[in-house]
C-alpha cells in the first residue's frame, strides 16, 4: 500500500480553501506544506488551518489564530485517517467560525 501524498489530498483541500474563499499555500520554507487562512470578523484578525503531511494512513489537521484584536490564542488539533479529511477539514472551519464570533457571544451575555 502506499503512503498518501499531498497530491492525493489536493481536491479534498481545494473545496474547502474555496468555501473559505481562501488562498491555499502549498510551501513553507521550502518544504511541501498546506495551509491556508480565514479572515475574523474583527479588522485585522487571522486564523489558519494546516494540513499535515500525511503518515502512513494517517492524518493531522490543526487550526490556531495567527492574530486577534484581543490577544487570545487559539488552537486545536485534530487526527484520523486520511479518508477523514473532508470531516476533520469541516470540524476544524467550525471551529474557527465559531472563535470567530467569540467577541458577539461575549458582548450578549452567551
Amino acid at each position: 500500500m502506499c503512503v498518501p501524498n499531498y497530491a492525493d489530498l489536493d481536491p479534498t483541500i481545494a473545496k474547502w480553501v474555496k468555501a473559505t474563499a481562501s488562498t491555499l499555500f502549498t510551501e513553507w520554507a521550502g518544504k511541501p506544506s498546506r495551509y491556508f487562512h480565514i479572515s475574523g470578523e474583527q479588522p485585522f484578525e487571522c486564523f489558519q488551518i494546516v494540513v499535515f503531511p500525511p503518515a502512513k494512513n494517517d492524518i493531522t489537521v490543526q487550526a490556531a489564530s495567527i492574530d486577534t484584536n484581543d490577544g487570545a490564542e487559539m488552537m486545536e488539533i485534530w487526527n484520523g485517517s486520511v479518508a477523514s479529511l473532508d470531516d476533520l477539514l469541516a470540524v476544524a472551519v467550525s471551529t474557527v467560525e465559531k472563535w470567530k464570533v467569540r467577541h458577539c457571544e461575549q458582548s450578549d451575555g452567551s
